[in-house]
Order: C-alpha cells, then structure tokens, then sequence
C-alpha cells in the first residue's frame, strides 16, 4: 500500500503516522520515502525554474552511496562485534548518576537488537559502543600475576624491619616468583622488584646468621665434650 502524506507549498507536511513510521524505522529514510519525497519535488517544483533530469539523477545517486556507506559501516560494525568473541575485553558504563564502573571477562557471544550490536560478557549484555579496551587473554594473565605479586610485596614490611617471623611469607612469595614466566615477570614494577631483593638479601642474612650461630655452638659442644671425654679416659 502507498504512503500518502499532505504536501504544502512543494513540502511534506509530517504527520503522526509518518512520524511514528520513520521512529518504527530507526529513523532511517528508505527508498519509498525518498521517491515519495523527489515525485513531490516535481511536483511542485517551479515552472520557471523546473529542476533538470541531471539533478534528480545525481540526487539519487547520492542517496544510494549513503545508503550503502551505511549498510557497509553496520556490515563492519558486526564483523568487529564477532571478532570479539572470545577475546578478553574491558567495558566502562555510565549509570544515570555519572558513576563510572568497569567490567573485565570474555565475550561469550553476541547479539544484534534493534540495529545495535551488544556483547555478553559474565552472562550480561553490554553496547558494543562500551567496550573500552581489548586484551590478548595471556598479557591479561601477566598483568593479573604480576599485580597480585606486586600487591603482596607491598604488603611486607620494609628489609630493615623484617624478621624471623616473616620467614614463611617471604619464601612464599618466592615460590610465586619463581613460577612466574619471563613475560609475567616483565609486569612487575621496578619498586616492588627492588623491595623483594631487598627483602631476600635480607631474610639470607638473618636465616644464615641464625643457622650459622646454631650450628657453630652445637659443633663447638660437641668438640669440646669428645676432647674432655678423651682426656679423662687418657688419664
């Protein structure tokens, strides 16, 4: 059926049905309004100056050029979208009172409503337009190991303050450090590398001069009770 639409001086006259029509569309014009709109023009156009057949062929060639600029922006707009699944990704919303807050997972999937593309990401969707950063799922590893060890880092006590008693934390964050890979060690901050030297250098002495002490009275004990012995079986 034709869409009919009241023209006044050479002007379509919007309407509520074609209002809520265009709105149905996504407020795109197709071609049925644009042929509806340039038979208007020749219409009422003006018998002095009546626009040529060259016009109205360059007006719809620049109309289909923009219609299919826009199909091929949604076409690369979906391929984008697809290319995500998968693929480590941070989104940044805004709520209604400007608070800010961000989400890290993998895209499941995605999914196209009302011509904008979302992404599901721990079971919720979010505008493709939200995604803020895309990360290789193995630097996303790095940097979380490498913040985790940094974070335990900071949380020991200075080398000039540690102690005995922070012997096991020290040796666990050994271990942590020696399971780390070349490229997750790459992560870790200068300031932390340098405090858990420290830290190591540190705990070397104190566990050294405990065992060292330890070890020279015991040995000097037992020397010292052989000879006697021996002296006093001679005699």
């Amino acid at each position: 059926m034709a869409l009919i639409q009241p023209v006044e001086n050479g002007k379509v006259i919007e309407t509520e049905t074609s209002t809520s029509k265009t709105e149905e569309n996504g407020n795109e014009m197709g071609y049925d309004q644009f042929l509806q709109l340039l038979c208007a023009e020749m219409q009422y156009q003006d018998p002095l100056e009546p626009t040529t057949n060259t016009e109205y062929v360059a007006q719809l060639a620049t109309f289909s050029q923009m219609e299919s600029t826009l199909a091929m922006q949604s076409t690369i707009e979906s391929s984008n979208a697809n290319s995500l699944v998968g693929e480590y990704v941070i989104i940044k919303t805004t709520s209604a009172t400007g608070a800010t807050y961000t989400t890290e997972g993998f895209v499941d999937y995605v999914q196209k409503e009302n011509g904008k593309q979302y992404v599901c990401v721990n079971g919720n969707l979010y505008a493709l337009s939200d995604v803020y950063q895309v990360a290789d799922p193995e630097y996303m590893e790095a940097m979380i190991v490498a913040n985790a060890f940094n974070d335990q880092v900071a949380k020991l006590p200075n080398a000039a303050q540690l102690t005995l008693a922070d012997k096991e934390d020290v040796e666990n964050l050994t271990k942590v450090y020696e399971a780390m890979s070349s490229y997750q060690k790459s992560f870790i901050t200068e300031d932390a590398m340098n405090k858990y030297k420290e830290l190591i250098a540190r705990m070397a002495e104190l566990t050294g001069n405990s065992s060292d002490n330890g070890g020279a009275d015991g040995e000097g004990s037992d020397t010292d009770t052989g000879e006697t012995s021996s002296t006093d079986t001679t005699n």
